[in-house]
């Protein structure tokens, strides 16, 4: 049975529709990291988004070396 994710508490303020692209590009790496330390399920938990999501960045990025950045 899959788990399923809902989305709470989230801030207008905060939205990620209202980043500049600079911080969409940082969120997006800081989520492709997070994700390779702790795990997809964990991290979409973390940033309040789908496990999809997470997925679809770190593979995106998966072929940097985000440790170093």
């Amino acid at each position: 049975m899959a788990t399923e994710f809902k989305l709470y508490n989230v801030n207008k303020d905060d939205m990620y529709a209202n980043k500049t692209k600079e911080e969409k590009e940082i969120i997006r790496k800081e989520m492709a990291k997070m994700a390779l330390k702790i795990g997809i399920k964990p991290t979409a938990r973390y940033f309040n988004t789908y496990p999809n999501t997470v997925r679809t960045w770190l593979k995106k990025y998966e072929a940097e070396n985000l440790s170093e950045n």
